[in-house]
């Protein structure tokens, strides 16, 4: 997957990570005169990424991340969806409002494995960004 960054902090004399900012992606593209639905602008992204060229302060760059962000967003919107479709449908012999309970346990549960996951994602520093061409 590959995103638009704008170069805002370079590396030390010893090297490393180049900060980058992106500006968030939004599905309506972000046409407010029109909508006025997502009442203003989302705030940007800031990431370190690997650079193999150089850049400088400024630099508008092409960064690439690994298709492990897809997965941790599927898992992050998909598992409460799915865990609260198990916990209505498997126990079929429950009442309804015992139905909706144990759909609700079972968002919630995929609410605190999906929170679990993304703290580890973080600490692992699981998602790895690269600079792969200068704009």
């Amino acid at each position: 997957m590959t995103q638009i960054a704008t170069v805002t902090a370079l590396p030390g004399p010893a090297g490393g990570p180049v900060e980058l900012t992106i500006a968030r992606q939004t599905a309506c593209g972000h046409s407010c005169d029109g909508c006025g639905r997502c009442a203003g602008r989302t705030p940007d992204v800031v990431i370190r990424a690997l650079s193999e060229i150089p850049v400088e302060l400024g630099d508008r760059v092409e960064v690439y991340s690994d298709n492990r962000v897809l997965g941790i967003a599927a898992l992050v919107y998909g598992l409460p969806v799915v865990l609260f479709l198990l916990g209505y449908l498997l126990p079929a012999g429950l009442s309804e409002p015992l139905r909706y309970l144990c759909g609700g346990a079972g968002f919630l549960l995929g609410l605190a494995a999906a929170v679990l996951c993304d703290r580890l994602a973080k600490r692992r520093a699981g998602i790895s960004y690269r600079i792969t061409r200068k704009l």
